[in-house]
């Protein structure tokens, strides 16, 4: 059980420095075929090149701990992008950081690492490994027991090694992160700074002509005033590389012909069906879908077929009807009057509490035979169950009906009487069962079907994929794949800003290898038709952007409002100089404006209720005296200029060190995330992977 335990802390170590140790599969036939060409520079992190094939090896070393954890054989395609995204993050945290750990002397000695283990100060995770369940408490002669079994086992061993390197990781980068945070300091000024913009309240009179007040056609801009624009805002429109496509989609759906075949192999079947002894071995051996068979009560089955069902005798087939693409027919097999619900307790034994099924099963037999020479079925379920939920009430499970529990299960309560009590063995173990009451009384009916889905034939897959692919050749330019596109009825859909490491496009699945080719053709290319799901798709690539800033006719429309919205801002404040003689209606009245109020106005707040974000307003406010009339401020609702009619005074404080304490917090809580991000900006990553996943 502790190594189980080990497994798990060190996976949640690694969560907690920055990634879990995650995994993926990949048959290792494939590095070849991945890792040819020029190069096999998967990307470069912090100068540090990764090479393709030693990237790969890296994950197939931890394939075999990721299984154990998991307790999985196979991994789906999503799960697989995932833990390779997560295996990169991890690289790059560990590269990055431990150039700087390496650069700042940091390190985790090993008496320091053997008090972490089994010294006086134990790590959290290592005092949750080996605590005692029964006491919840922790438990070193837990630790030299497991010592003594790690020297016999390899295994144990080398997971034990690698939850000590761990611990390591985490220990030195939280030492890293400490001496940040021990350079952190509030000065007495900032304190009472912070102090005072949470709790000064001011009264502010404001004009404000809104750019929204003059229609944006009356305003011109030249491409100069475009550009000027776009070069003082340049940081609003860095991008990563991303790709534009259009596409259209040729489902392989079963043709008539396929449907047919399906239907005249299930009318061929029925016969068989209907005189079967044995329909569980019919049913396993022809059906899409395993035997499984379920007692129900009448309107529990598709309304198609219930009522034909509880009218029937037994051996009743019904079918072949068609249902969501599947020729299905439905056999009763059984007829039974059993209870609506019934109240039991159970015992389970489970051959992971001893050493092996056989010993599960002796020990049932022995609890069994002491239950019925008078032994207490409630003490005994506290004491051996394997089902804590109901070992911790006596085996109670309450009441149930029919169907909730697994089959040996069910049937043993809800074919037997009050007060049986029996030993039945499901995939959990061996339950010993009393049944302590039964409910009401049905009559149920068992139905098994025979499933068959109609799926496309070869010979429809090869025909969509003709008309993709000859689709595909007809089209030679943006232009020709929208002629084709509507002369041939078809519809057209477009993915946009799709990134290099995009795994995702909306209604297709799995779309990685179009995603690749987006960012290997040129613009206006047009695809090979790729085989995606059920799907064919050809596209044609509409858009390139590569990475760094946006260019200006991309966004021309965005920049030319923005534009407008500077000149606007500009006459504004003209005006506003203009008028500025007097007090501050006198100002509204030059400019046939309202004067407006607001209140309790603080510049720790980060909007002003009813005008939005204003940070220019709330800045000019801060820093002047009561009775200032400002200058026009360029805001983002409009121009404005404001009239400082009151600030509350705030009585001053012996010290500001409570608020000290709470500003140092603050900025301490953001150490362990910020200080990473930083590095990892200045690192220079170049992540190439998209080239080969």
């Amino acid at each position: 059980m502790v190594i189980g335990k080990i497994r798990e802390k060190s996976t949640l170590l690694m969560v907690m420095i920055g990634g879990a140790m995650l995994l993926f599969v990949l048959d290792p036939t494939m590095l070849d075929s991945l890792f040819t060409g020029s190069t096999t520079e998967v990307g470069e992190i912090a100068g540090t090149t990764v090479d393709g094939r030693k990237f790969q090896e890296k994950i197939d070393e931890t394939v075999a701990n990721y299984k154990s954890q998991t307790g999985q054989s196979t991994i789906d395609g999503q799960t697989e992008d995932q833990l390779r995204e997560q295996t990169w993050n991890q690289m790059v945290r560990d590269i990055v950081f431990g150039n700087e750990l390496e650069a700042a002397g940091v390190r985790v000695s090993n008496e320091e690492l053997y008090d972490l283990v089994q010294g006086n100060n134990p790590h959290p995770q290592v005092v949750q490994a080996f605590t005692n369940p029964e006491t919840g408490q922790f438990d070193r002669a837990q630790i030299a027991q497991f010592f003594s079994r790690m020297e016999e086992d390899e295994a144990i061993k080398a997971q034990w090694v690698r939850f000590e390197k761990d611990i390591a990781k985490f220990r030195i980068s939280e030492k890293y992160n400490n001496l940040i945070k021990k350079g952190l300091y509030v000065t007495k000024a900032e304190s009472e700074r912070d102090f005072l913009a949470k709790n000064q309240n001011t009264t502010i009179k404001y004009v404000l002509k809104r750019y929204d007040s003059v229609a944006d056609t009356t305003v011109s801009v030249s491409d100069a005033d475009v550009k000027a624009y776009y070069n003082s805002h340049k940081d609003k429109y860095e991008q990563d590389a991303s790709r534009d496509i259009e596409f259209v989609s040729f489902v392989v759906s079963p043709s008539q012909e396929d449907i047919e075949k399906v239907r005249i192999w299930a009318e061929r079947l029925k016969l068989e069906f209907e005189s079967a002894s044995n329909d569980t071995l019919l049913v396993n051996r022809e059906s899409d879908v395993k035997f499984n068979p379920r007692w129900l009560p009448a309107g529990s089955l598709n309304p198609s077929i219930d009522s034909l069902m509880f009218a029937a005798e037994q051996g009743f087939v019904y079918g072949p009807y068609l249902e969501s693409q599947t020729y299905r027919m439905a056999k009763l097999i059984g007829v039974k009057t059993s209870p609506d619900s019934v109240s039991a307790r159970h015992i389970l034994i489970s051959p992971d509490q001893v050493s092996s099924k056989e010993a599960a099963q002796a020990k049932a037999d022995s609890l069994f035979a002491l239950i019925q020479n008078g032994g207490d079925f409630a003490f005994l379920a506290t004491q051996h169950s394997a089902d804590p939920g109901s070992g911790a009430k006596g085996g109670d499970l309450g009441w149930f009906k029919e169907g909730q529990m697994v089959p040996t299960f069910n049937d043993a309560c809800f074919d037997g009487a009050k007060g049986d009590l029996v030993i039945v063995e499901s995939r959990f173990g061996f339950h010993i069962i009393e049944v302590l009451d039964q409910k009401g009384s049905t009559e149920k009916r068992a139905v098994t079907f025979i499933d068959r889905r109609i799926d496309a034939s070869t010979k429809t897959f090869q025909a969509i994929f003709g008309e993709a692919d000859e689709f595909a050749r007809s089209v030679t330019s943006l232009a020709s794949f929208d002629q084709e596109v509507t002369s041939r009825g078809l519809n057209k859909r477009i993915a946009s800003n799709l990134k290099a490491n995009d795994k995702t496009i909306v209604g297709l699945e799995s779309p990685r290898e179009l995603v690749r080719w987006a960012f290997t053709a040129k613009k206006e290319d047009v695809s090979k038709a790729f085989e995606i799901g059920n799907t064919f798709v050809v596209a044609t690539l509409t858009a390139v952007r590569e990475e760094g800033f946006t260019e200006i006719d991309e966004i021309k429309e965005e920049l030319e409002a923005g534009a407008i919205k500077e000149k606007k801002a500009a006459n504004f404040m003209k005006e506003f100089d203009a008028a500025r003689a007097g007090d501050i209606q006198t100002i509204a009245d030059k400019m046939n404006l309202p004067v407006e109020i607001k209140a309790n106005v603080t510049f720790a707040s980060a909007a002003i209720q009813g005008l939005g974000r204003e940070p220019a307003v709330l800045g000019t406010a801060d820093g002047m005296e009561v009775g200032d009339i400002s200058k026009s401020i360029k805001g983002e609702q409009g121009v404005y200029v404001i009239y400082l009619e009151a600030k509350s005074e705030v009585p001053a404080q012996a010290n500001y060190a409570a608020n000290a304490v709470s500003l140092n917090a603050s900025l301490s809580s953001r150490v362990d995330y910020e200080v990473f991000e930083a590095l990892k900006e200045k690192a220079d990553i170049v992540d190439n992977r998209a080239k080969f996943y």
